[in-house]
């Protein structure tokens, strides 16, 4: 799954596509990062957080955030298998 965040709610909206992708609740997030569920859910919510506990909550489910000029080309490949 491709996701391009945008405005000030696409990173939340990120966040919360990729947890439930990854098939982890709002509980275990929050555990694994060592904060309150609220607080997750604040992060979800978009409401006022802390920017890097967005990035270490994105990274800790595999992926990360890649800021680009808007008028880029950006030529994303899906990793290959390497147990094939």
């Amino acid at each position: 799954m491709w996701i391009r965040p945008r405005g000030r709610t696409g990173l939340a909206e990120g966040l919360t596509a990729v947890r439930k992708a990854a098939s982890m609740t709002q509980a275990e997030l929050a555990r694994r990062l060592g904060v309150n569920r609220s607080t997750v859910i604040d992060m979800e919510a978009g409401r006022n957080p802390a920017l890097t506990r967005y990035a270490d909550a994105l990274a800790l489910l595999g992926y990360d955030v890649v800021l680009v000029p808007r008028r880029a080309a950006v030529d994303v490949r899906e990793p290959v298998d390497e147990q094939r």
